[in-house]
């Protein structure tokens, strides 16, 4: 064999080799819940980004390459989410990971793709903290609970003029970091001052002996911070209760599911809301036309287009990436926008996206923009 041959062949056959054209496929790990307490949330989040993937790849996919999905279900439980993250890791060889979805895990799976280099995108977790040490493999496809509340706590200060409050919350990262930040902002405005704050187990189903303290306490405004289950049993318990003043709650309870399972309860509540399945923009149209299409339905809950839009944002990364290394995807994501039905999205150097809630009331059975 001449030497041209020789190097010719062995051209080949490193290209050959090479995992991207070996495979023909581009893996993305992804850890969600998809059982367990966070299970309506976690399903939505994977919805949105099979979604994402199954288009990309009708449309070429990256590069010539098919998107892989390579899905674990961590039952919102962080050492079973640092399972998965290992797995993806050494035997999946994944180059990018989104996940997780509560704020724990994904703080658990952090400390794995932080010390191995590998980037994470979270589509849902709020922990402030998760941007804030300085992993510059970290990105967070959502708003914090500090985000939202310098829109939402004017509103409750200024619009709603609450002179005082009651929070009742999950007991969890999401529950407590939505309380701080929102009595941090009240600070600001001088009111409204808190006369009472609850906070109840993920599982609970009974709230009735703290909201009866809560009556009696009459506050101008009851804060939820729960699930959209959670929120529904709440709501419910506080009108049979005929509390008077208003009740607002986290952007998380802003479902179908919600209206559905608090039927007339739900009206004239009001939400931080970046999103829900009743906007009819260009994006949020184009999306669910997509989503009816592929599950024959409309998405229950807001999580799903929170799961598209952050596999569109590491699809994207990927396209413009330099190679389908972690550290080049890494590089590309720190680049990357996106348009989704949230609005124009891109990261901070913190790796924190960029977005702006709204606020939402409940108004004849659905979520509308609050004027």
């Amino acid at each position: 064999m001449s030497k041209k041959a020789s190097i010719a062949l062995s051209l080949a056959l490193t290209l050959l080799l090479s995992p991207a054209v070996l495979a023909g496929t581009i893996k993305i790990g992804v850890i969600t819940p998809l059982t367990g307490n966070l299970a309506s949330i976690g399903n939505a989040v994977a919805d949105g980004i099979k979604l994402a993937v199954k288009v990309a790849n009708s449309t070429g996919g990256v590069k010539g390459n098919k998107l892989e999905l390579v899905i674990y279900d961590d039952r919102n439980v962080p050492d079973e989410a640092v399972s998965a993250a290992k797995r993806l890791i050494s035997g999946d060889k994944v180059p990018v990971i989104i996940g997780a979805v509560g704020s724990s895990p994904t703080a658990a799976v952090q400390q794995i793709t932080m010390r191995e280099q590998i980037p994470l995108v979270t589509p849902v977790s709020m922990a402030p903290k998760l941007t804030e040490i300085g992993d510059k493999f970290m990105f967070r496809a959502t708003a914090t609970a500090a985000m939202r509340e310098t829109v939402f706590a004017k509103f409750v200060a200024k619009k709603l003029n609450a002179q005082t409050v009651a929070f009742i919350a999950g007991n969890e990262d999401l529950g407590r970091s939505t309380v701080e930040a929102a009595q941090k902002e009240y600070a600001r405005y001088g009111n409204p001052k808190t006369v009472y704050t609850a906070f109840f187990e993920p599982t609970a189903t009974d709230f009735s002996a703290e909201l009866v303290k809560i009556k009696a306490l009459k506050p101008d405004v009851v804060y939820i911070v729960a699930d959209s289950v959670r929120a529904s049993i709440i709501v419910k318990q506080l009108r049979a209760l005929n509390l008077q003043g208003h009740i607002v709650a986290s952007a998380e309870a802003a479902t179908n599911e919600f209206l559905r399972l608090a039927g007339p309860a739900a009206e004239g509540i009001y939400f931080p809301l970046d999103w829900s399945v009743d906007f009819d923009d260009e994006k949020s149209t184009e999306f669910l036309a997509l989503y009816n299409r592929e599950y024959k339905k409309m998405p229950e809950t807001k999580f799903a287009v929170q799961g598209w839009e952050a596999a569109w944002l590491v699809i994207e990364a990927l396209k413009n990436a330099k190679d389908f290394s972690p550290l080049a995807v890494r590089d590309a994501l720190s680049q990357v926008a996106f348009d989704g039905p949230r609005g124009h999205l891109d990261f901070d150097e913190k790796g924190q996206v960029r977005i702006e809630s709204r606020i939402a009331v409940v108004k004849n059975g659905r979520f509308v923009i609050s004027r």
